[in-house]
């Protein structure tokens, strides 16, 4: 039997495939943006706890609750407003154009907001080796997170402790709203309850802080400043 065109094209190409993209990612910097958002995000936390005074108060607290609440007040003021400044300024400079832009900026202010309350945190508790600590938490997150290639094709270190990261769900987060365009509501679940957990326990601390300070203290100190 004498071979045809239709026989090599048989054996050649015994399939026809068809092809269907499921996100958009028309450059590398938008592929890039959901690691690089949740890094900058990070370096905002630790920067701003490491200029601004999160535990003294101005003035004599009530209660653990209001001391939290006063701190918490401008912590959430400035992850508010770094998220919009972001978010803005790719959109504006760098051309990125989300797929859900309300979301995308919602998921911003959620990993901002996750990261701030762990790094207020370990600032609380533990001081100037706090800070420390958070800074070993975003080199673990920068090869845990799978920012820049699939976590698969990490080591089994950084695959086991994958799920444990915050900036894994950050990651997974923003490339649902930025590309894909899928649901990101698990990972902003699970972004709000790190974020309530570690408030939680701030306003435990400032409420156990609140038994070891006195009214007569700031009377007196703003007596004295009154004076000068």
């Amino acid at each position: 039997m004498k071979a045809t065109n239709l026989t090599y094209d048989q054996v050649a190409k015994p399939t026809t495939t068809k092809h269907k993209e499921r996100d958009t990612a028309p450059n590398n910097g938008t592929g890039m943006a959901p690691y690089m958002l949740s890094v900058s995000l990070f370096v905002g936390a630790l920067a701003f706890n490491l200029m601004f005074d999160i535990y003294t108060p101005r003035k004599f607290p009530r209660t653990g609750v209001s001391w939290w609440a006063s701190k918490a007040t401008i912590t959430g003021a400035f992850v508010l407003l770094e998220a919009i400044a972001v978010f803005l300024l790719l959109s504006a400079i760098d051309g990125l154009a989300p797929v859900r832009p309300f979301t995308t900026l919602v998921m911003l202010v959620l990993t901002g907001l996750t990261f701030m309350s762990i790094v207020h945190w370990l600032n609380l508790v533990l001081g100037k080796v706090g800070l420390f600590l958070s800074m070993i938490l975003l080199v673990f997150q920068l090869g845990g997170s799978a920012g820049t290639y699939p976590i698969q094709l990490s080591n089994k270190f950084f695959e086991s402790i994958h799920p444990w990261l915050p900036m894994s769900y950050s990651v997974d987060g923003l490339r649902q709203t930025l590309m894909i365009g899928d649901s990101a509501t698990s990972d902003m679940l699970t972004l709000l309850a790190i974020t309530l957990l570690f408030s939680l326990l701030s306003i435990l601390f400032f409420v156990r802080r609140r038994t070891h300070i006195s009214e007569i203290d700031y009377t007196k100190e703003a007596a004295e400043h009154s004076i000068v």
